[in-house]
């Protein structure tokens, strides 16, 4: 380890984490070696000795770079001279060791040493995934990326644009010789390989916020999507297909609800819809039927994106499918609040792909929760979940559902769906807020919006960007249709006895949603192909608790790095070294 100088830069920014539990401020070689070397080793071996020297070695060379320590110096403890001669014979120095810097000179030699990994033979790119990167590494990466959207950093006093970013964020520009801003931002992540320069015939030099490699990847999923969908799509009026009591051989396994109707409720300026709602006769699936409490269930469908998040064999080369599984891991959630623009969680051609299909004749691949309600009190009697097969929804806008609610004369299939859905959800949605805590101070919290914005006068969008609140039927029964997938699949699992990835702060007694937006969020992504593992036993084996844990912490690691909250705060000891 002492020969290869890299390994010391790995050590020091993925393993010595200053301030947790297991090191405090100041250290020495004799804690630092206990801190990198956990495993037991007898005292007086020499390997013992190779490990503190290693330590001793770290923490110098880290100190010597102006890194995250610094040499404290040795204090004099006592002397010892000789009884006739008075010569010094002995002297006692106390180990000053080394003492963690402050926070803000922290984010900036991070920023350093980023921009420095940057410049050097462009060592982040490696096939469009990149090296290993520090929490640091990426946190910088995504405040880069909200910045080149053009995202505006809080004002910590008024000392110019320098005082407008984030001590890392800021030191990495400089330090790639980039300036301040978006345009800055934009030259950075592509010198690092995150984002690509695209050229268009006539339209100039096109900028997309992905690797090289991922888009590639996205456009071979593009192809290997319409010939699947076609696969199907024939295949299912070849058999003739009608509600089945069993899944389906040729059609991967699924059951074929390609003949019930069903509906897409969205805003206006919805790009990719991943959910839709629909109904279904009890009687058809050979369940026990009570006619006192329905005989509908209720079928709530969302877009079945699991192919990106299964490892093995699947529907793309395992290269390309880990590019994209990376490409969300990284992004973490898509961002619709930046002012130049959305950042999806996947290029929009990958999600275009995956998404429902609307306004063609076509077929759908979703995981279907079905709901059996007591329409007298709500109370949810039987649940289960369904790899399937669903044909082009009815696309409606919250205001065109709305309209269909409140109108008494429509006989369509879109009115009874829509009916049918309505009054069992809005039933299950009274009763479980009446039960559950969460879901009633998340009721109480959306009527005081819903006041507030009445109050106002003022319509806005119905999409809920720019502070804008809107609350119709349409967005009721959406809200009672996704809160019911998550409560019931949550109930599932628990049954399994089985872990699912969950969000931090999304429990389910927190009212938190699960699975319910796989083209959005990289951790329903992951719950999705948790759930389908084991309650339809596809896909391979479920995943662990630490392999819960830890798609928990990448989701949370993606979140906080984007967090205006957790901003590195500039200082004057926070100036350049």
């Amino acid at each position: 380890q002492a020969s290869n100088p890299s390994r010391f830069e790995d050590l020091l920014r993925n393993l010595l984490k200053v301030g947790d539990d297991h090191m405090s401020r100041l250290v020495d070689s004799e804690f630092m070696m206990d801190y990198l070397y956990p495993d037991f080793c007898r005292e007086g071996d020499d390997e013992q000795v190779v490990r503190r020297l290693v330590a001793a070695h770290v923490l110098s060379e880290d100190a010597a770079a102006g890194g995250r320590f610094r040499r404290r110096s040795c204090q004099f403890a006592s002397a010892l001279y000789g009884e006739e001669d008075e010569r010094l014979e002995e002297i006692a120095l106390l180990n000053g060791g080394w003492i963690a810097v402050d926070a803000s000179i922290k984010s900036a030699v991070e920023g350093q040493k980023f921009a420095s990994s940057a410049m050097s033979k462009n060592q982040m790119k490696k096939g469009g995934v990149s090296r290993a990167l520090t929490a640091a590494d990426e946190r910088i990466i995504h405040r880069l990326e909200c910045l080149a959207m053009g995202d505006v950093w809080r004002r910590s006093d008024n000392q110019g644009d320098r005082k407008d970013l984030e001590v890392d964020v800021r030191e990495t520009l400089i330090g790639l010789g980039l300036p301040l801003s978006s345009e800055g931002a934009r030259s950075a992540l592509i010198e690092v390989g995150r984002w690509s320069n695209v050229s268009e015939d006539n339209l100039g030099v096109v900028v997309e916020p992905w690797s090289a490699d991922t888009l590639e990847a996205s456009r071979s999923l593009v192809k290997a999507e319409e010939k699947r969908r076609t696969l199907l799509l024939n295949t299912c009026k070849s058999i003739k297909t009608k509600p089945r009591k069993k899944p389906l051989a040729q059609l991967e396994d699924r059951f074929d609800l390609s003949s019930l109707p069903c509906v897409c409720i969205d805003a206006k300026r919805t790009s990719f819809r991943d959910d839709a709602i629909g109904i279904r006769l009890r009687s058809s699936t050979g369940r026990k039927v009570s006619k006192a409490a329905s005989k509908w269930e209720v079928l709530i469908h969302i877009a079945d994106v699991s192919d990106i998040y299964l490892k093995g064999e699947g529907l793309l080369p395992s290269h390309d499918i880990a590019l994209l599984r990376h490409a969300a891991e990284q992004r973490g959630m898509s961002r619709y609040d930046l002012p130049l623009g959305p950042l999806h969680l996947l290029p929009p051609v990958a999600l275009k792909a995956l998404s429902l299909k609307t306004d063609e004749d076509s077929c759908n691949r979703c995981v279907t929760l079905w709901a059996y309600i007591d329409e007298r009190d709500g109370k949810l009697l039987e649940a289960g979940l369904e790899r399937t097969l669903i044909a082009s929804p009815t696309a409606l806008t919250f205001a065109d559902a709305t309209s269909l609610l409140d109108c008494d004369t429509d006989k369509s299939n879109v009115k009874a769906v829509l009916s049918v859905a309505h009054r069992n959800l809005s039933r299950w949605s009274r009763r479980h807020a009446n039960l559950n805590e969460a879901a009633r101070k998340r009721e109480d919290r959306l009527s005081q919006k819903e006041l507030i914005s009445n109050a106002t006068g003022r319509d806005g969008r119905d999409d809920g960007v720019g502070g804008s609140f809107q609350r119709s039927r349409g967005h009721r029964l959406v809200d009672s249709s996704l809160d019911l997938y998550a409560f019931a699949l949550g109930t599932l699992m628990r049954r399994a006895n089985q872990p699912i990835p969950r969000a931090p702060g999304s429990m389910e007694n927190r009212g938190g949603r699960l699975g319910t937006a796989p083209l959005r969020r990289y951790i329903d992504g992951m719950a999705q192909r948790q759930a389908i593992a084991v309650l339809c036993d596809y896909g391979g084996k479920p995943l662990t608790k630490e392999e819960c844990r830890l798609a928990a912490r990448l989701a949370s690691k993606a979140n906080e790095a984007i967090s205006n909250i957790k901003a590195a705060k500039d200082t004057p000891q926070g100036s350049r070294r």
